[in-house]
């Protein structure tokens, strides 16, 4: 990397109808000064409805891949290497949102080799019977460039072996770092990228009443939260009520049972 400010971009990688609509979602990303805004689109022609401040670039698709959605997914940590950039994010383009600026991108990784938050839930196995609380989300995702080039053609290399579902790029990712990468990753707040619907209930995800705090966020209801926006830049501290005084045990008894009951984990 040279001695001048580091060149960092925003890209994503999209096909189909999702092209035509990255005023919705990736634009939004256009917020951070620093950011290059970058598609990638794969098909035979760009989109009719091209948004001012991204740059387009055509691409044929790789059947080799088997579906479209793999083919987007897998092939955008290979794009990046075409933009000669510094540093990369990497997002998803029909469903992601930035609501507040970020940080740079370098500090953010802290010298990492690739930053990502932690997916809904956190604990899985992998391939093998191997368990991890902290299994990746591959939709959103801060990269070194140089640094990373290794890794991402591990994954991708991986990707190719297999077709397991449409969206195994997470899986192919979470393997590889989980066996050969874990020392060089940064694991970043929830924040940066929010998986929690609003004051909607769904099995197995969080709900919030609020997007404070929350500088991207992240689900297929990205485009319907405008009522909670803008947000605050940090969420509320809840109050506590102070104790008069030490509790005896009784009250320390009573105390537990109602912190028992209230909510703190998603099912």
């Amino acid at each position: 990397m040279s001695s001048s400010k580091p060149r960092q971009v925003v890209m994503t990688t999209v096909f189909g109808t999702h092209a035509e609509k990255l005023d919705s979602t990736f634009r939004s990303f256009a917020m951070n000064p620093f950011l290059e805004l970058h598609a990638f689109v794969l098909g035979e022609a760009l989109p009719a409805n091209r948004v001012e401040g991204i740059t387009y670039h055509l691409r044929k698709p790789d059947p080799s891949f088997s579906t479209p959605i793999r083919d987007a997914d897998f092939r955008r940590w290979e794009f990046m290497d075409e933009l000669e950039a510094d540093y990369a994010l990497v997002v998803d383009g029909h469903d992601v949102l930035c609501l507040q600026p970020i940080p740079e991108i370098p500090a953010l990784l802290r010298g990492g080799v690739l930053g990502v938050v932690v997916e809904h839930p956190g604990g899985r196995y992998l391939e093998g019977g191997i368990y991890t609380g902290n299994f990746f989300n591959a939709g959103v995702t801060f990269w070194d460039v140089e640094k990373s080039r290794e890794l991402r053609r591990q994954v991708i290399e991986r990707g190719r072996l297999q077709y397991r579902n449409d969206v195994d790029d997470q899986l192919s990712l979470n393997e590889v770092v989980h066996a050969r990468w874990l020392d060089h990753i940064t694991i970043l707040p929830t924040i940066y990228n929010y998986r929690c619907y609003v004051k909607r209930k769904k099995k197995g995800w969080a709900t919030t009443h609020t997007l404070d705090g929350v500088r991207i966020y992240h689900t297929d209801e990205c485009a319907e939260v405008s009522a909670l926006l803008p947000a605050a830049p940090y969420p509320p501290l809840a109050e506590l009520e102070p104790d008069a005084g030490p509790l005896n045990r009784s009250q320390q008894v009573q105390r537990r049972a109602r912190q028992r009951m209230k909510k703190h984990l998603v099912r």
